[in-house]
């Protein structure tokens, strides 16, 4: 099968209520369009990729005649489906590499092993709640060379909102390359594993303070009293 007949009509691997219904999961087809251009264009033959999180982006991947794909999700029945569908449509699975757990006790043992190397491209679309937005980025930060992608998934989400923020203000360690809505891509530009001290971090100093910090709780607190109040009035109504 070849890519534009996988992305126009990619199939049904995800189901968020037991097998009822199913979908296809959070990448429309044009996400996987861009993602695919942007990675024929931007990437060498034969790329590293490593994401946490599994379904159509794994095919997409798959897709590029990769060296090596790492893939990590604690859904095996998700790999099953998957693999099926790659097997049915002649897509390659070879360069395939799954691990059927969560990713914040996979990535430190890969980040550990010198044996893995380098990436080229990394997707973080895992767990999106605190602190696993932050955890699988550290680790991937360490495992993904310079001049290397990072993709962060659903952006709309305040977890993953708030690393694409912190990324955002390190213009000297990450360049945005693409927005594709609620997928950002940024550029590698450093060979650093970290940012250093909170004090070396614009995006937390800016926010760090004695005033600015009780300011933003009575602003968060705000918004869930109101959102409280709202969910009431729709209850009576």
């Amino acid at each position: 099968m070849n890519f534009a007949s996988f992305a126009n009509s990619p199939p049904n691997l995800h189901s968020w209520d037991q097998g009822k219904t199913w979908n296809a999961g959070g990448f429309s087809p044009y996400h996987l369009d861009s993602i695919y251009k942007f990675c024929r264009q931007r990437l060498s033959a034969g790329p590293r990729v490593i994401e946490t999180g599994a379904g159509n982006s794994t095919i997409c991947f798959l897709h590029l005649e990769p060296t090596q794909v790492i893939s990590i999700a604690p859904d095996k029945a998700l790999f099953n489906r998957i693999t099926a569908y790659c097997k049915a449509n002649d897509i390659s699975i070879e360069p395939l590499t799954m691990h059927f757990d969560r990713s914040e006790w996979v990535l430190p043992k890969l980040a550990a092993d010198p044996r893995n190397g380098q990436f080229d491209l990394a997707l973080i679309d895992g767990c999106h709640n605190w602190p696993m937005v932050m955890v699988d980025f550290f680790y991937i930060n360490s495992l993904l060379k310079k001049g290397g992608f990072l993709m962060l998934d659903d952006v709309q989400l305040h977890s993953v909102a708030e690393l694409y923020r912190l990324i955002s203000y390190e213009p000297s360690a990450f360049r945005l390359a693409a927005n594709l809505g609620k997928l950002m891509i940024f550029e590698k530009l450093t060979g650093e594993l970290q940012f250093g001290e909170w004090d070396t971090q614009a995006y937390i100093a800016a926010l760090s303070g004695v005033h600015t910090g009780p300011l933003i709780h009575r602003i968060i607190t705000a918004i869930l009293s109101a959102r409280k109040m709202k969910q009431r009035w729709l209850d009576r109504a």
